[in-house]
């Protein structure tokens, strides 16, 4: 159940509003955008590909794990998960349980992404994808690693015509006594941020923006979102949505006045930037299923 506006005493007066401005990057963005970028024709269609691990991969099980299908949207789940983007948008979710930025390429998976994004330039397409790594890239290689793997990404991507969009990674919602976030993956999220600057990419600070909401939102409504009760890394359909939802409005903050067709779900927006709970135990969709 998502809240409508306008919000209730009870909620306003449970949770003061917490502002989750951004800054924009303070480097100039190749490839067009708000930040600088050579901007591209209003009229032209867009096509996304989203390139990951676990956090952003749903595929087609509900409670799937990721914030993907929550952007995406996806009919192959029932119910249905909404999308963030306009109706006939192309959206591929080519993200991969268990992947770094190594394996990703190692099992076949970026050829297949690549193939998708060939195909929608093909098509006339302006073709943007979002990268994001790190959970599993922390347990097996120091930060600069996946870094000179985003980077050569980032590089492949531009010469095949694509708009590559890093994205630092979402939070594991890991709480200390205190009610902050135990937090583990700052290095690989200064890693993204780091290439982002350097291959002037657009960036979503899906890391620092995450906290900052789970923060807001107190272990006991934060972990209404997870997979599985004892899962503080993966997403049950409700989680989905709401970080499905923050992904596609820090890309249109992002992008400024270069215009995406991301659709507006202003209730959802208010409380994600206000620190406010949509979703409550008793809405709750996580299971014991594995994935």
């Amino acid at each position: 159940m998502v809240l409508a506006l306008p919000l209730t005493t009870l909620v306003a007066a449970l949770l003061l509003p917490v502002s989750l401005a951004i800054p924009s990057p303070s480097w100039s963005v190749r490839g067009g955008g708000g930040n600088g970028g050579g901007g591209h024709p209003q009229h032209k269609e867009v096509a996304f590909v989203l390139v990951g691990d676990s956090t952003t991969n749903n595929a087609t099980t509900v409670n799937g794990g990721g914030w993907g299908n929550g952007f995406c949207g996806s009919n192959a789940v029932d119910p249905p998960d909404p999308s963030s983007l306009a109706p006939n948008t192309f959206c591929e979710n080519t993200a991969k349980n268990g992947a770094t930025t190594g394996t990703f390429v190692a099992n076949g998976y970026w050829a297949y992404a690549v193939d998708v994004v060939k195909s929608q330039v093909a098509l006339g397409r302006r073709t943007l994808i979002t990268i994001q790594f790190g959970h599993n890239d922390q347990k097996i290689a120091p930060p600069e690693s996946m870094g000179q793997n985003l980077t050569w990404m980032v590089d492949e991507l531009r010469a095949i015509g694509g708009e590559p969009i890093l994205v630092t990674p979402l939070t594991r919602r890991s709480f200390r006594t205190n009610g902050t976030i135990a937090d583990t993956l700052e290095l690989w999220a200064n890693q993204t941020k780091l290439i982002a600057q350097q291959k002037h990419t657009h960036l979503l600070d899906l890391w620092q923006t995450s906290i900052t909401y789970c923060e807001a939102l107190g272990p006991t409504l934060c972990h209404v979102l997870n997979r599985t009760p004892d899962d503080n890394t993966h997403l049950n359909q409700n989680g989905s949505i709401v970080f499905g939802r923050m992904v596609a409005d820090l890309m249109k903050k992002s992008y400024g006045r270069d215009k995406l067709p991301i659709i507006p779900n202003p209730p959802l927006s208010y409380n994600i930037s206000h620190g406010i709970p949509s979703y409550y135990p008793e809405d709750t969709t996580n299971t014991t299923t594995t994935t």
